[in-house]
């Protein structure tokens, strides 16, 4: 039964130079008709509306116009009743206090804010269109608008940056008790990004595990748990809707672009958007057969500080884990990259970090 929905915005203001997602520029007409899109969908779908995270990313959320969020909110408005955690995700430079106000008043209570770097020549170089005192702005009036939930996106590996610039911006993020959780990306140049198209060197593999390691050591050292392979959280801050995906819910993908799993079943839906517009869309479906089932169930776990349940994996796939997997286990065990505890199937520190050589055993 889904227990999440996921709603995908297309439009930003601006294109930055490592984007390579389902986006398009804003256009004020386009986006009145892509909401009456997405109220169609809604009303095709006839989703449960005892909904426990809802999370609205994109693309730009804050690029919409006031009268343009509180119209997508009002459509989700059946399906916020219940939920423990609302998220929507927002940039700086188009955030503002009527929009806060718009987004509170329909029970939004986490922002996640498009900050990746503190460092106004970074920002500058993977055009972006704040600066850091914006940043410091964008926190202020998220707190003023009564919502103190704040999640903030960093990279690392951008170009030109260095280990003092890295350290520089967690210094700032973790200095700041408006900021509860933080999520870490390593840049990923994308053949149809703007970098990519410049043929942009990524950063090198060495340097690349340097940073990821100063992160994982410094953040901690400030009382920012390291919950999951990318994200840190204070107690009690950590992401309730991104551990649903951890945890192999159900989960809901609602607008072009975004992605599903419902009832055995696995959907990508193509950025089409004129398509969208236009009812004719296309999902892309993907009927998961139970030992897909079981290995993503083992992918998505190990993310996770706190591992994977073995006996919610027996209860959803009638065998053990322990059985199943007896050889991949071990061998894992043995590298001391994977431990048992209690219940619990969980990776150590060096596990998580190299999760994919992990997983590798496990698709043996």
């Amino acid at each position: 039964m889904v227990k999440a929905m996921y709603v995908h915005v297309p439009f930003c203001d601006s294109i930055c130079a490592y984007c390579d997602f389902g986006r398009c520029k804003m256009q004020p007409q386009l986006a009145d008709r892509w909401l009456t899109a997405i109220e169609r969908e809604l009303l095709k779908r006839q989703l449960p509306t005892a909904i426990s995270t809802l999370y609205i990313g994109g693309g730009t959320p804050s690029a919409l116009s006031v009268k343009q969020l509180d119209t997508l909110l009002t459509l989700l408005d059946d399906y916020a009743q219940q939920t423990e955690e609302y998220s929507v995700e927002a940039n700086p430079e188009n955030l503002s206090l009527e929009k806060l106000a718009v987004m509170k008043a329909h029970g939004v209570n986490r922002i996640s804010l498009g900050v990746q770097s503190f460092n106004d020549q970074l920002i500058k170089r993977i055009e972006r269109h704040h600066d850091k005192k914006r940043i410091d702005q964008a926190l202020d009036q998220i707190h003023e608008a009564g919502i103190h939930n704040i999640s903030i996106d960093l990279m690392y590996g951008l170009p030109d940056q260095t280990i003092a610039m890295l350290m520089e911006d967690l210094n700032i993020a973790a200095n700041d008790e408006r900021i509860k959780h933080i999520s870490i990306y390593s840049l990923t140049i994308e053949e149809h990004s703007k970098f990519g198209r410049q043929k942009i060197a990524p950063c090198d593999n060495e340097l690349e595990g340097t940073m990821y390691e100063l992160i994982v050591k410094t953040l901690p050292e400030y009382g920012y748990q390291h919950y999951e392979i990318s994200n840190f959280a204070k107690p009690g801050y950590e992401s309730k809707h991104n551990q649903m995906y951890w945890r192999y819910e159900d989960y809901a993908g609602i607008g072009c672009g975004a992605s599903g799993k419902e009832n055995h079943i696995r959907y990508d839906r193509p950025f089409q958007l004129l398509n969208y517009l236009n009812d004719e869309e296309v999902f892309e479906r993907f009927a998961l057969s139970k030992s897909d089932e079981m290995f993503e169930f083992i992918m998505m776990g190990l993310r996770m500080k706190q591992g994977i349940s073995l006996s919610r994996f027996e209860a959803l796939f009638q065998c053990s884990l322990s059985d199943v997997y007896a050889s991949a286990i071990h061998q894992n065990i043995a590298r001391g990259w994977l431990l048992i505890e209690g219940d619990s199937l969980r990776p150590s520190e060096a596990g998580m970090t190299f999760l994919n050589d992990v997983l590798m055993a496990f698709m043996d």
